[in-house]
């Protein structure tokens, strides 16, 4: 029960989302400098987060839902980036305040249950840490399962298909005991894998539910196809470097010859 989502947090990863076109937003300077901050990573995170801040307060509301998902995209990189330290309560918490003010200004949005269900699902994993049982993810379980179900069915490709991998890596690692679905699981990682196969991280997590299945052919298959598979075609945001996804690119692809070396190659 300990390792209960243990991989969750590195399959919500740096999640990849449609922005709009640049010239829809009245300040194209400014978020050029949020990005190149977030493009840097490390360190440079929490400076992204502010600027987001700063130029979302500027804004009309209208225009405010895609900085909202930068800043979130941020956040989550520091918790990836950052377990167990300060920097990770920090941007729980940072998160927790944004959802509040995304809640006031969005109602119904994909977004909003998207990443309501990430960062409660990092805060109660934050939370148990160290615990024999994960109490508290056992308290928000439904709650985090009924938003990435609202999310699908509002915008099932919102970040390559986000809730539905999120959805499908909680039920391979969640026990029967507490709801985990192992057949729902591989139906819901297909889905995202097929919807959007220039997320690494699809590959992967379909990889992975194959393994728990016993199937382990079939997840052979995946990742050899994931392992041939180029950089550019695994980055959804190749004509703009400053979003491109190589870190995230590198970590699944030593995670994939990991677990192929499991698998006897």
């Amino acid at each position: 029960m300990k390792t209960i989502f243990v991989g969750l947090a590195f399959l919500v990863g740096s999640a990849v989302v449609s922005f709009p076109a640049r010239a829809d937003f009245e300040s194209v300077e400014s978020l050029d400098s949020c990005d190149q901050l977030y493009s840097l990573r490390g360190a440079n995170l929490p400076a992204s987060v502010e600027c987001y801040e700063k130029l979302r307060v500027e804004l009309p509301l209208d225009q405010r839902e895609s900085v909202y998902e930068r800043q979130f995209i941020a956040l989550s990189a520091m918790v990836n980036d950052s377990p167990k330290t300060q920097t990770e309560v920090d941007a729980i918490r940072k998160a927790m305040e944004l959802l509040g003010r995304y809640s006031r200004e969005v109602s119904e949005s994909a977004g909003l249950f998207y990443w309501r269900a990430v960062f409660v699902s990092f805060d109660a994993m934050q939370k148990d840490r160290g615990q024999a049982l994960p109490r508290t993810l056992f308290g928000v379980l439904r709650s985090i399962q009924d938003d990435l179900r609202k999310a699908i069915s509002l915008n099932a490709p919102l970040h390559s298909h986000g809730p539905a991998r999120v959805l499908g890596t909680m039920h391979t690692q969640m026990p029967a005991i507490v709801g985990g679905d192992k057949s729902l699981a591989e139906k819901t990682l297909l889905d995202a894998l097929k919807g959007s196969p220039s997320m690494c991280a699809n590959h992967l997590a379909y990889a992975k539910i194959l393994q728990v299945n016993g199937k382990k052919n079939e997840a052979r298959t995946v990742l050899n196809r994931f392992l041939s598979m180029s950089d550019r075609e695994l980055d959804p945001y190749p004509e703009e470097p400053l979003r491109n996804l190589k870190p995230e690119i590198e970590r699944d692809r030593k995670a994939a010859r990991d677990l192929l070396a499991r698998l006897g190659g």
